[in-house]
């Protein structure tokens, strides 16, 4: 069925906001550069938009899954579903995208339906990275290089001051600056990085304050980024950039965080942060492009808005 010969929009997008997958489903429609709808996968509310029906349904959780299968039944149209476990394997979606942790290693080899991912997809694309860095390309000006990211995602503050010093340190060294987004809630933690960073020239944002938030457009102008216990989303995305990325104190992460940010310096994605903030040889981790670009050659003909697909240690 050739997406091309179907009438517009083909695709339609059933996303389950609460499920640990939400936004996936959004984040790979987004990279067919085709127009997409968006269904509600609410329980109770219909999901009737009229016109012609779908050629593809892309969805992200269990209850958007079931309600998809539903369209599947009434249109004949592909599904391709992101579930964060297995069990979506077993029903009878085209394509089930889900976390390389939750596939069996034989599964990984010959992985027909089932696309495991390293990261999970994410709306941050090489297109998004160059629109945010021509807008703040003239508000970074005046701070020098490199320029160090500094992403942390903890309330700590002892540990805020040990990782803030030693980021000022290398800044300090190489004669640039760190830019500074704070994830935790609080106070606590922005303020221990203050003070951390008080002789080095430094910008520091942190979640919630009024106006834009500046992460993206620091990112695409980060010669370095460090991460510090950061969710598996916020890693994905710091990893979509040119940048090296650095994981701070990663031998504190434990259970499901640890595993993945074990996954990622395994693929080449993440080093331990030390002293050393040279680049290697690394492609931007962009599995919502390697999605869309799987979706077009197998179902259809849509011309994906793909810069560059980057080869993961998964191969599909």
């Amino acid at each position: 069925m050739s997406l091309a010969l179907l009438p517009q929009p083909p695709v339609w997008v059933l996303d389950d906001p609460g499920s640990a997958v939400a936004g996936q489903a959004s984040a790979i429609a987004g990279r067919l550069g085709m127009p997409f709808r968006r269904l509600n996968a609410t329980p109770g509310q219909p999901h009737r938009p009229g016109g012609p029906g779908p050629g593809l349904v892309i969805s992200a959780g269990r209850r958007a899954g079931l309600r998809a299968l539903l369209l599947r039944s009434r249109h004949a149209c592909r599904v391709v579903h992101c579930s964060p476990t297995r069990l979506s394997a077993m029903l009878s979606y085209d394509l089930v995208v889900l976390p390389q942790q939750a596939c069996r290693p034989a599964e990984i080899r010959e992985a027909g339906r089932l696309v495991p991912v390293l990261g999970p997809p994410h709306v941050v694309s090489p297109a998004l990275l160059g629109r945010a860095r021509e807008l703040w390309t003239e508000r970074l000006s005046h701070m020098p290089h490199p320029r160090l990211l500094l992403i942390f995602g903890s309330a700590d503050g002892k540990l805020a001051l040990q990782v803030g010093r030693h980021v000022a340190s290398l800044a300090r060294e190489r004669g640039g600056c760190v830019l500074v987004s704070v994830l935790a809630p609080g106070l606590v933690a922005a303020d221990a990085l203050s003070a951390a960073l008080s002789n080095c020239l430094h910008l520091l944002y942190r979640a919630g304050e009024p106006g834009e938030n500046p992460t993206l457009g620091f990112l695409s102008h980060a010669d370095a980024v460090v991460t510090v216990r950061v969710g598996a989303l916020t890693l994905s995305e710091a990893c979509a950039g040119q940048a090296p990325v650095f994981a701070a104190h990663a031998d504190g992460e434990t259970g499901a965080a640890g595993r993945f940010l074990a996954d990622l310096q395994a693929a080449g994605q993440v080093r331990p942060l030390q002293h050393d903030l040279s680049r290697w040889s690394r492609q931007p981790l962009d599995e919502a492009g390697r999605i869309a670009l799987m979706i077009q050659s197998r179902f259809g003909h849509a011309r994906p808005t793909i810069v560059a697909v980057p080869q993961t240690i998964l191969k599909s």
